[in-house]
This record gives structure tokens, sequence and C-alpha cells, in this order.
């Protein structure tokens, strides 16, 4: 395998930096949108934590449910990094972190494909596609981190072939891994495949690669969890409450998830095609025409990717990123075969109409088709105005209240959050059974217990009327909030001013 030729020699140069340019622009692009992802104010909790503690947590110190629980905190330095950029940059400099990491994916991705000989025609193909499936899940969370690990161990495989000192930078990159997403398993699974199994192409003796290997397993023992973290994955992904009616766990087959009815997403339409299609040419093997060729190691990640994603649709990002580049060498031959002036002209063609609709895309791509949340990508930064900051605010500034408040954020205690593996199956059944009304003895026995309750109020939200009912219609709650996201009650006797009148 010859990883030192350039993707093609008849490509001008001109051409070559565009498209480099964009596929690091467009993923920034899209990144670049106000911080709407709610399960990103609990990392920042753990990361100030862990500052201000000087330790990583193993017991939940957080929820009323959950609190001093054990708790597998996998996410530990990710939440560590956002938390020290949010006390440096605010929320700006979360979203410029954002930003940032989208342009690493893109330019890994780039590297990438011209290590493996695509053309910058197939490359700038491809490119919209891409970042139509793969760009919803271009949020701050610690599986953005994740992703540049997939591409950057990929990568680092592809040039150790030709020079086998590189493959040690997979080491220390095995080591942030599992601290940052438990991810860090696949990285495993690869490099056993990789060095182990299919060695294709490898100038690194056996001896060579085996220490690699080891040290790269070996290193994913430095965190603060042992084995426990290696299981983790497993008993999350594998747990069938979750992953039927969390939605980012639920299959994007699923015709319902927690009882409403699917509502497929323009990445659903262009990623399933796109997945297929890799899917082809994986088992086709058509690789043939070019020196560059895909390992076999990374057309089983590729493969495996795919499976993952049609099981749970948290995983279409992966499954697009590695599928592009299978496809991407797939159609090289025929890219290859176009008369240089018109393929001048195309490439010229798709920059420009490329860069159009990633500005587009980039403004107004949705992350539902109907409901208020049809806004939330919109081009800036800072926080979106979805997040219920601002009823938190209230209710801890203006009310003065502490104490257990219902699906909320920061240093009020919430009754649960979206740490699935603290509270278990039992405790996340119920917690749906009351917010959706089922279980109404449970939801009496919650609201003697908790101060505060927050729900959230999206148009297509019907499920919740008996709690909101039954608040309205108590003397005892106060509504203290309201808006096109949330709505906030408080329990008179927990709010200090009000026990003052009385």
């Amino acid at each position: 395998m010859n990883l030192n030729r350039p993707a093609s020699s008849s490509n001008s140069a001109p051409a070559e930096r565009w498209v480099t340019l964009l596929a690091l622009v467009l993923p920034a692009v899209i990144a670049l949108h106000p911080l709407a992802n709610n399960d990103l104010p609990m990392h920042l909790a753990i990361g100030d934590w862990i500052s201000e503690q000087g330790k990583i947590p193993i017991t939940d110190p957080f929820s009323a449910n959950g609190h001093g629980g054990r708790w597998i905190a996998h996410e530990w330095l990710a939440a560590l990094i956002f938390s020290t950029v949010h006390s440096l940059g605010g929320a700006h400099g979360l979203v410029t972190l954002a930003v940032a990491l989208a342009a690493l994916l893109g330019w890994l991705q780039e590297k990438i494909a011209r290590l493996l000989g695509i053309p910058a025609v197939a490359r700038i193909l491809l490119l919209v596609p891409l970042w139509l499936v793969a760009g919803r899940r271009l949020m701050l969370r610690p599986h953005l981190l994740g992703l540049c690990s997939v591409l950057a161990l990929y990568w680092i495989t592809l040039i150790g072939r030709e020079r086998p000192r590189r493959l040690w930078l997979a080491v220390p990159l095995m080591v942030l891994w599992a601290n940052i997403h438990s991810s860090f398993i696949l990285g495993i699974a690869f490099l056993i495949f990789d060095l182990l199994i299919w060695p294709d192409g490898h100038r690194a003796t056996w001896v060579q690669r085996m220490a690699i290997l080891s040290s790269s397993i070996g290193a994913t023992f430095f965190q603060p969890h042992g084995i426990d973290l290696f299981l983790f994955p497993f008993q999350l992904g594998l747990d069938p409450v979750f992953t039927g009616q969390v939605l980012e766990w639920v299959s994007p087959l699923a015709h319902s998830i927690g009882g409403s009815r699917f509502r497929a997403t323009p990445s659903f339409w262009i990623g399933m095609p796109l997945l297929g299609l890799a899917l082809t040419a994986v088992i086709r093997q058509r690789f043939g025409a070019l020196e560059g060729q895909v390992p076999r190691a990374a057309r089983l990640a590729t493969v495996v990717a795919i499976a993952m994603a049609l099981l749970q649709q948290r995983h279409f990002a992966l499954a697009a990123l590695l599928s592009s580049l299978v496809l991407g060498v797939w159609i090289s031959p025929y890219c290859l075969r176009w008369p240089e002036t018109m393929r001048k002209v195309r490439v010229r063609a798709a920059v420009l109409i490329s860069a159009v609709l990633a500005m587009l895309l980039a403004y107004g791509y949705p992350a539902t088709i109907t409901g208020p949340e049809i806004q939330w990508r919109k081009i800036g930064s800072g926080w979106s105005t979805r997040m219920p900051r601002t009823a938190v605010a209230v209710l801890a500034d203006e009310w003065k209240v502490s104490g257990d408040v219902h699906a909320s954020a920061g240093r009020l205690r919430p009754t649960m959050d979206s740490r699935n593996t603290v509270y278990g199956a039992a405790r996340f059944k119920a917690h749906d059974a009351v917010l959706s009304g089922r279980d109404l003895p449970q939801m009496e026995r919650w609201l003697v217990q908790v101060d505060a309750v927050l729900i959230r109020t999206l148009q297509q939200d019907t499920t919740r009327g008996l709690l909101t009912r039954r608040l309205d219609e108590d003397d005892e709650w106060l509504s203290i909030h309201f808006d096109q996201y949330c709505r906030m009650w408080l329990k008179k006797q927990a709010a200090p001013s009000l026990r003052k009148k009385r």
C-alpha cells in the first residue's frame, strides 16, 4: 500500500487547497450555533466539582434520586476540559471549542482521504452529504472528542504503515481517549484487527506491532474506574429500557420512540442511502483501481459503525465519517476518468455550490422538522434560549431556593438527569411514568418530596398535561416561570420570602 502518493497527480494545487479549506470550514460553520445541548450543564457541573474537590467522583454528588450511589464518571476529563474553557471564556469560549473540534474533525477526515488516494473531485462530491448526516452531532459533548479520537487513530495507523515509529502515537491517544469517552473500546478493537489480525501493508515487524498494541491496551487502564470502565459501554448500550425510550439510543428504523410517532429528519433520508452505498462498496471490495486502498480493519470498522447506526441513531455521525471514506475510494476511478478540463470545471463548480449550501445549512439546519426546536441551529454563539437557564436563575436568584429541583441544571439538586446508569432502569421508568401521568400515586409522593418542578413545554409535547394541571390547580404551588420551552412551579413553603409573610 503506497500512502505517500498524492491524491491525484493531475489535480491542480489550487483545487486541492480549495477542497481542503472547505473540508475545514464546512463542519466549523455548521458547529457555530448557540449551545442547546441539555447535557452540557451537567458536564460543566461535573468539571466544576472536580476542580473544587481535586478528585474524580465515584459516587453521585448531584441528584436527589441517585445521591451517594455508585457512578462511573467515564467522561470526567472531557467535563474538566469543558469546565476550564467555560471558566476562561464563558459560553462564547465553549462555542469556540465546539467550532475548533469540528474543524479538527474535518481536517482529520481530509488527511485520511488524501492518504487513501481519493482525488479532489471525489472528496468534494461527498462533503455536503457527509456533513448533512454527521453535522447534526456537531454539538459540544464528549462524543465529539470521541469522534476526533476515532479519526486520529485511523490516521495514525495509516501513516504508521510506512513509518512504524509513528504508530507509537496511538499510546498517548488511547490514554486520553479512555478518560474522555467510553468509545475507546472501538479503538482497542481497531488496533487488534489492524496490527494483529490483518497487518496488511505494515512495515513494522511483528515484535514492534505487538509492543505498540500491548502498550496501547495497557494505556487504557490509566483511568480511575479500572475494569468497570470496559464493561460500562455494554451495560449502557444494551439496556432495553434506555435503548427503547431515549431518543438517541433508539434505532432510526423504529416506528415510535417513547410512545410518540418517529419523525425522520433530513439526515435520516440522506444518511440511509449513504450507509447503504458504503456497505455495498465494502461487500464488493472494488478498491483495486487505486494504489492506496482502505485497510481491511477500516472496512470492518465501517461495517460495524453502520450496524451501530442502524441499531442506535446516535452512531450516525461515526458511520457517515467512515462510510464517506469507503465511498470516496469506490468512486475515485470514475472521477479520474473525466477529461482534465471537465474535472477542473466540476471541481470549481462543486466548491462554489458546496460553499453556498454550507452557509444555508449552518444557518437553518433543523434538529426536528416541526416544533420550536427547529430554531436551535441558528448561526451564532452563546446559550440558546431553549436551555432552562432563565428558569433556574429565577428560582435560585429571585426566590433564593435551594433543594430538590425537578429536571433542572446547576447546583440545585435535580430529581433526575441524563446519567442513566446512576439511576438504573427502574428509577428511569418511574420518572417517565410520573412525567407522563401514568403513575399518579408516585407523582403525589414526589410532589411531597420536591421543592420545585420544571417541565419542558414544546409544542409537540402533550404527555405531561396531567402533571401541569395538577400543579396549576394546587394552591400550595406557585407558577414562577413560563416560556415556549419550559415551565417552572415553586412550592410556596420552599420560598423564604413567602415563608416570612406567613
